[in-house]
């Protein structure tokens, strides 16, 4: 069996712990390995800056002003064929 603390953390588990929720056990791996640790910092810096972005909320009947522009076409003439019951 292969000691975890040994074993670098997966971008998974880099995502985990910049959110706070990695297992106690991966975090004896950041404890003493510098590489994911700079990583992990990383990671953590991101979160920390995409939560100041402005969240993007569309005024209200946006989604219906959009749909009513929809034009679905529909099909001229037959696309599969001649009709095997005809």
């Amino acid at each position: 069996m292969t000691d975890l603390r040994l074993q670098h953390l997966t971008p998974d588990e880099t995502e985990l712990w910049a959110q706070g929720l990695l297992p106690a056990a991966r975090e004896l791996h950041l404890a003493s390995c510098g590489e994911c640790r700079v990583v992990g910092d990383r990671e953590r810096k991101l979160f920390r800056e995409l939560a100041q972005l402005p969240r993007f909320a569309p005024e209200f009947g946006f989604v219906e002003r959009i749909m009513a522009r929809v034009r679905i076409p529909t099909p001229s003439g037959s696309h599969l064929g001649p009709d095997p019951d005809s």
